[in-house]
C-alpha cells in the first residue's frame, strides 16, 4: 500500500512529456516504400567489391515528382537512408539510415580517417604493383 501511495505522489510533480511528431518521424524505421523506390530508382552506386553496392538517389532524382508521389511527406528521408545491395544473391544486405544527424563532414577528419603503410607494407606493395 505504501508503495502505491509514493508512486502517485512521484508521478504528480514530473508529468512526462509527449515527444514531438519530428522526433517521433525521427525514430520510425525506414518505410517499405521507401526501401522499394531506392530499389527501384537508384541513380547512385557504390560498388563496395564482392558483389555488392550501396544504392542511393541523388538530389535531383529526389525531387522528381513521380518520387514525391509515391513517398510524399517520407521524400525527404530518402536523403538519409542507403541500401546495401548484394547483386549475386539479388536481396538486400543492409539498410543504412542516418536519421538526420551525425554525418561526419568532410572538414572534421578524425585521427582514425588516416594510416601510414609500415616499410614491410611499401616493400610488398611496390613488389606487387606490376
Amino acid at each position: 500500500m505504501i508503495s502505491n501511495a509514493y508512486s502517485r505522489r512521484r508521478a504528480g510533480p514530473f508529468p512526462r512529456k509527449a515527444p514531438s511528431a519530428a522526433a517521433q518521424a525521427a525514430r520510425q524505421p525506414a518505410s517499405g516504400a521507401l526501401i522499394n523506390v531506392i530499389l527501384e530508382y537508384a541513380d547512385i552506386r557504390h560498388d563496395l567489391g564482392g558483389d555488392q553496392v550501396i544504392l542511393r538517389l541523388s538530389p535531383q532524382r529526389m525531387a522528381d515528382p513521380v518520387i514525391e508521389g509515391i513517398l510524399g511527406r517520407e521524400t525527404a528521408r530518402l536523403a538519409d537512408v542507403s541500401v546495401l545491395w548484394d547483386d549475386d544473391e539479388g536481396a538486400i544486405v543492409r539498410i543504412l539510415d542516418d536519421r538526420g544527424g551525425g554525418r561526419a563532414s568532410a572538414d572534421r577528419r578524425s585521427e582514425l580517417d588516416t594510416f601510414e603503410l609500415t616499410e614491410a607494407a611499401l616493400a610488398y606493395v611496390a613488389q606487387h604493383r606490376g
